[in-house]
């Protein structure tokens, strides 16, 4: 099996203009990641101890070719891993529901998603290498 080596926590937004002046000036938290770098940000994370916690909005999932969030999807598991590919076909074999087949984003990750029991999306993904 792939191993998990961080993880990230996604919570989704409709104002991310909001929710990022809440978590960076509200909070305090310490901003360390935007995409894109200029104009209205996709995605936004945050530095909390040892911990990352991500604003995305629905463009960024869409970017992601994932669904818009829904009261009971707004927000994901984000697990930083050592090989997204070897990992969703081990979770396929398993008979783990996969929501997104591996790709390459925007972003410059390799990122798949799957669902939990419960239907919680998990999604999974490692740096491309340049």
């Amino acid at each position: 099996m792939a191993t998990f080596h961080s993880a990230l926590v996604g919570v989704y937004s409709f104002d991310m203009a909001r929710a990022t002046d809440f978590y960076g000036n509200v909070l305090g938290l310490q901003e360390t990641y935007r995409f894109p770098k200029q104009g209205d940000p996709e995605h936004v994370e945050f530095k909390v101890g040892g911990t990352t916690v991500a604003v995305s909005s629905p463009a960024g999932l869409a970017s992601h070719g994932m669904p818009p969030p829904t009261p009971g999807h707004s927000f994901e598991i984000a697990l930083g891993v050592d090989d997204v590919d070897a990992l969703i076909a081990e979770l396929r074999g398993k008979g783990v529901t996969i929501l997104r087949e591996p790709f390459d984003s925007l972003a410059g990750n390799r990122t798949a998603y799957f669902a939990d029991p419960d239907g919680t999306w998990i999604s999974v993904y490692h740096k491309l290498r340049n």
